[in-house]
């Protein structure tokens, strides 16, 4: 049987906004809305949160998340690789057994709609993919300047952006989840390795919570999301 866990990574340190992944988003603390999503995927065996904070520790637990243990100060640096923590917790943190593969929900990307992390397990396990990304199509025309500015489009064949075939588009990670194989992982080190796929997500989904700002933001999207999704369901 193929087992998942989520394993949400949740540093006291914020320098953006203090206390961050504590702060209150439409209601609730930011980091709920991660636990509370994963929860409800359907798929997820345990969920776990990964903290060097006793604070983000109880909050967590109190919306029904297992921390086990407390990060080293090792992996909850500024400068801490995601993937140092993920080893850990995978290593230190998961039940008895390692599952077959984990779920990694950031918790700066508060909004999902309900079916997102369901239907991308199931695109993740029907492709048989070693690791997914959440994606979002880039709608504009892409210039590099390597040094001069250089198109990733020909000008003189200039497409409406719904014209460009499937594979000459253009996606960018939008850090809402990943999911990968907990042996490719571990092989690897890398959470995006082997066989990738992405999955696509709404507009709404793409907000990432770094500075204030950006809270009014999500919040905006949350309660689009939960006032207009049962009867304007989101065109993708």
């Amino acid at each position: 049987m193929m087992t998942c866990d989520a394993i949400v990574l949740a540093r006291g340190g914020s320098k953006g906004i203090p206390r961050k992944n504590l702060v209150p988003v439409f209601g609730k603390p930011l980091i709920a809305w991660t636990i509370e999503a994963a929860q409800a995927a359907g798929f997820v065996r345990d969920v776990i949160v990964s903290t060097d904070s006793e604070e983000i520790a109880e909050t967590a637990r109190a919306f029904g998340a297992r921390v086990p243990v407390l990060r080293p100060d090792e992996f909850a640096t500024d400068t801490s690789p995601a993937e140092a923590s993920l080893h850990h917790a995978i290593a230190h943190m998961c039940r008895d057994e390692k599952p077959h593969s984990v779920l990694f929900p950031q918790v700066t990307s508060p909004v999902r709609r309900k079916d997102t992390l369901a239907d991308a397990f199931r695109h993740f396990t029907d492709g048989g993919y070693d690791s997914l990304f959440s994606a979002r199509l880039i709608r504009n025309y892409i210039w590099r300047n390597m040094p001069e500015p250089q198109p990733l489009y020909d000008p003189h064949n200039r497409l409406m952006r719904q014209q460009i075939p499937p594979q000459d588009r253009y996606y960018r990670e939008t850090g809402n989840f990943y999911l990968f194989r907990t042996e490719s992982f571990e092989q690897t080190g890398c959470r995006l390795t082997g066989r990738i796929g992405f999955w696509e997500t709404s507009d709404e989904e793409v907000v990432e919570i770094d500075e204030p700002q950006d809270i009014a933001v999500a919040e905006l999207m949350l309660e689009r999301l939960e006032r207009n999704l049962a009867v304007h369901p989101i065109q993708m």
